[in-house]
C-alpha cells in the first residue's frame, strides 16, 4: 500500500466533517430587521428579507424570505403595496410609498 492512500483518505474524512456540517450550526438571529451580534443588532439584508417575510405573511400574503432575496422585484413589489406599516419602515426605506409618492 502507497503512502499516498492513508493521506487521501485523510483529506476525504476531512471533507465529509466539512460537508455535513449543518448550516444551522452558524444560525443568524434576529430581532426584525437587526441581525444579534455579540457586539449589539446590526441592520443586515437578511434580516430585513425576513422582517418583510414576517409582515407580508401577517397581511396574508404567501411569501418566503428566500423568495424574497431570490427576486429584487418581489421585494420592491411589496414594499410599495404594504410599504405603509410601520414594520417595513428600515426595511422598505427606498421602496416605500413614502418614497416614491411624497406628500400623499
Amino acid at each position: 500500500m502507497s503512502k499516498t492512500l492513508p493521506a487521501a483518505l485523510v483529506g476525504c474524512a476531512a471533507l465529509m466533517v466539512l460537508a455535513t456540517a449543518s448550516p444551522a450550526a452558524a444560525h443568524i438571529r434576529c430581532d426584525g430587521p437587526f441581525q444579534i451580534t455579540s457586539q449589539g443588532p446590526i441592520s443586515t439584508p437578511y434580516c430585513e428579507e425576513q422582517q418583510i417575510a414576517i409582515v407580508a405573511n401577517s397581511h396574508g400574503w404567501k411569501v418566503t424570505a428566500a423568495e424574497i432575496g431570490n427576486n429584487p422585484l418581489k421585494k420592491v413589489y411589496i414594499c410599495q403595496v404594504l410599504g405603509s406599516d410601520i414594520r417595513l419602515k428600515g426595511s422598505c426605506a427606498g421602496y416605500g410609498p413614502d418614497a416614491y409618492a411624497p406628500g400623499r
